[in-house]
């Protein structure tokens, strides 16, 4: 790994490893920020330090808080708002809201593995001193609800230590970070609420703390800061230009991602300002759907000549009890074949009990079926803990009869990657139902987490391709009534907006690609979680997607317990470009493990490209016999 160390000041230094560690020197003493990885022991070993006074954090992110060695006679200093990301992590990772139907993305899962000690909380305006340095500390949300910047005057200048509210000027280290919920269209009234606004939840706030991250960097810039030094990226010695210089390029990228969005159609006030804007596609209007559907909450329903149905997706009860009101009064004779479009909750939650009142053949993509399949074994959003019956796997381009109807399937990585599509031929119509991933207003790209890959042949494009072949007459939405279509000039229009995208967002991070920025699941432990038996042996692997045109070489090491006492040896592979690749581990479970803990985190180090990232992913190991590895209490029913 390559590590090398900058001078800021004449008392002020930058450990350059896989994040920017401050190291405010004292003589022999030193108080640092943001300290993470094993090799900082070494640089403070060469600049003569012998004591570490004080270790401050900026946010509760693993990969700048994990790897190195606190010691013990050392203040640790958090932001109060977070303090409980430090002290009390294991209430995150034991708690099955954090697991499970995940629509909120704050806290985030870059957690710590294990609660550390903390001595010191800071709010808005703490101050203390430090030698001859003064520390002030700003509370600057948006990477993090709880991040804080470090003003530190010394030696006649004041550097403003960030976290990752900004990477370099007009850049971030990534977007994912950045869902949040979001209220918008606020008219102030006389009695001081909000007369027109309207709240979006997290799944639905994709970049939704843009503006945080923008208010959080003008209070910087309100303080004069003589550069702004960020966890992760380069020291900006012009704060001012690098400030604006993002929020022009934030601006733009959402300005793109709204042009074709289908939250238009769901939050209609939330785009107002955006109305008329040159690039921005029309909304459609829908048409009503053949009259042999029916809907119900996300589930479409085929009526075949027959008397028999054809369903698809099935996230609640209630569906269960309209189709079984269906058959008594003589409208269908049974369920004959079931559909599974994608993997989320509201499609997914009931159908377990679906499967063992109408015990009919159950279909879905191969893709899919990984997910619903074995659902511990990933972390996404939306992710139920229902266990699905698969009775066909469909592979790209499949093809059968249903009665009077051809039906084909296809993998559809629109709204989620973990997505198929069907086409439905008969009876004069070509029917494409594609889950949850258009609207009349265009894409559901609206949840960072749900892997909107951009590029040819992939993401939205493949999608788009594929409806432009297949020429459907009928576009049908899982949560929308009525059915739609988008002309060859809309889809090309759709498409060119992503090809900008992909140029716009990829100037937005430091990656080669957008989708490294993108995509938070470019590398992921599979599986997710997993039961272990103390004594025995543990397999996982990581899988590392390239996003890149070249072949590109990626290290992971699983960092285990301290109390197990056992390391494991970093592996190596390389992957070919625009292609996944996957490191396999095997690892030894101690006897003792059961007396410590009912899950327990394994994080996992990863260098890609020559490049540290630190402890950036996850494995979950469940001790058998705790309540919290079993997720049958945790369906909604």
């Amino acid at each position: 790994m390559e590590v090398y160390l900058s001078q800021i000041s004449q008392n002020l230094y930058l450990h350059h490893g896989h994040v920017n560690t401050g190291i405010l020197r004292d003589g022999n003493r030193a108080l640092l920020i943001d300290p993470s990885g094993s090799a900082l022991q070494t640089t403070l070993a060469e600049l003569g330090i012998t004591e570490v006074t004080h270790v401050l954090f900026t946010h509760h992110h693993r990969d700048n808080v994990a790897g190195f060695l606190i010691p013990a006679n050392a203040r640790v200093g958090v932001p109060a708002k977070g303090q409980a990301w430090f002290t009390k992590v294991e209430t995150f990772w034991n708690d099955a809201k954090y697991r499970w139907h995940l629509y909120n993305y704050r806290p985030h899962n870059l957690m710590l593995a294990e609660s550390i000690a903390v001595t010191d909380t800071y709010r808005e305006g703490s101050q203390f001193v430090c030698g001859d340095a003064k520390i002030r500390v700003l509370e600057t949300p948006g990477h993090t609800d709880e991040s804080v910047t470090y003003l530190i005057d010394v030696d006649n200048a004041r550097f403003a230590f960030t976290g990752d509210l900004v990477y370099d000027e007009g850049r971030l280290w990534e977007l994912y970070s950045l869902q949040k919920a979001e209220e918008v269209g606020v008219s102030p009234t006389k009695l001081g609420k909000s007369s027109n606004a309207q709240k979006i939840g997290g799944y639905h706030g994709f970049l939704g703390a843009r503006k945080e991250v923008m208010a959080s960097l003008e209070k910087v810039r309100r303080h004069a800061p003589t550069a702004l030094i960020p966890t992760h990226g380069n020291v900006m010695d012009n704060p001012g230009l690098a400030i604006d210089n993002l929020e022009r390029q934030l601006w733009t990228c959402y300005d793109r991602y709204v042009a074709i969005s289908a939250l238009r159609h769901y939050f209609p006030k939330l785009f107002t300002e955006f109305e008329g804007r040159a690039g921005h596609i029309p909304i459609r209007e829908g048409t009503p759907p053949p009259e042999f559907l029916r809907h119900f909450g996300t589930t479409w329903l085929i009526l075949s000549e027959t008397s028999e149905a054809f369903v698809m997706d099935c996230g609640a009860p209630t569906v269960i009890k309209q189709i079984q009101r269906m058959q008594a009064e003589g409208e269908i004779s049974e369920v004959t074949q079931f559909w599974i479009t994608h993997y989320h909750d509201d499609h997914v939650d009931a159908i377990p009990a679906f499967q063992e009142t109408f015990p009919c053949e159950t279909l879905t993509d191969a893709v899919v079926a990984e997910v619903i399949g074995n659902p511990k074994a990933f972390r996404i959003p939306c992710i139920s803990p229902a266990v699905t019956r698969i009775d066909r796997i469909t592979r790209e381009g499949d093809s059968w009869q249903w009665n009077e109807f051809t039906m084909t399937a296809y993998h559809f990585p629109g709204q989620t990657y973990y997505h198929g599509g069907l086409l439905v031929e008969g009876r004069d119509v070509r029917m494409f139902f594609a889950g949850d991933s258009f609207t009349m207003a265009g894409i559901d790209d609206y949840c960072a987490g749900n892997r909107n890959l951009l590029g040819a042949g992939v993401g939205y494009q493949k999608c788009l391709r594929l409806i432009q072949q297949l020429k459907p007459t009928h576009i049908f939405n899982c949560h929308v009534n009525p059915a739609f279509n988008f002309t060859d000039a809309e889809i090309e229009w759709m498409l060119r907006n992503l090809t900008e995208r992909e140029k716009c967002y990829t100037a937005l991070f430091p990656w080669e690609h957008a989708n490294y920025g993108m995509d938070e699941h470019w590398v992921r432990c599979h599986p997710y979680e997993q039961e272990v038996v103390p004594g025995k042996t543990a397999a996982f692997r990581v899988d590392i997607t390239n996003h890149s045109e070249e072949p590109r070489t990626a290290i992971a090491q699983p960092i285990l317990p301290t109390a197990w006492e056992t390391d494991i040896a970093p592996e190596k592979t390389t992957i070919l470009p625009k292609r996944d690749g996957h490191i396999d581990f095997s690892i030894p479970i101690p006897a003792e493990a059961a007396m410590h803990s009912e899950r327990v985190v394994i994080p996992v180090d990863i260098t890609y490209d020559a490049r540290p990232l630190g402890q950036f992913r996850e494995a979950i190991f469940c001790i058998p016999g705790r309540r919290v590895c079993n997720p049958d209490i945790l369906i909604r029913r």
